[in-house]
């Protein structure tokens, strides 16, 4: 337990940094993200990645990517992960692409600045229900 307190923080920092120029309001990311493989496999590749660099156990790399999960898609986290494990034992093209990217990055050095920038490209900022467009 004590090895993931160490570790959730700096995962759950990477991510918010990356995902913060497109949180809502209340901290929610656009509904859109949830249905792309790319995000989940980008995801999931840079816990692993992280996990082989800090020679992490099973145990605690699964219960940082619940927390990483959770952190990115909120109350949804449980139908994403489950998502991502189709993603992934499909081999789905663009969840694969993110994954193995991200978990090579993420061996070296823990930047996100690459997933930034294609969320960025890619998806609006989320808005909060009656904020104007």
């Amino acid at each position: 337990m004590f090895t993931a307190a160490i570790h959730k923080p700096i995962l759950l920092q990477a991510f918010s940094d990356c995902l913060d120029p497109l949180r809502s309001d209340l901290g929610n990311v656009h509904p859109d993200m949830r249905q792309n493989p790319y995000i989940s496999g980008a995801i999931l590749g840079t816990c692993r990645g992280y996990a082989i660099k800090q020679k992490l156990k099973e145990n605690i790399v699964n219960m940082l990517i619940d927390n990483v999960f959770e952190e990115v898609f909120r109350s949804e986290f449980l139908p994403m992960q489950t998502k991502a494990e189709t993603w992934l034992n499909e081999e789905n093209t663009d969840f694969m692409t993110a994954y193995y990217h991200a978990k090579s990055v993420a061996e070296v050095e823990l930047n996100l600045d690459w997933l930034g920038q294609y969320l960025q490209t890619h998806f609006e900022k989320a808005s909060t229900l009656g904020q104007h467009l």
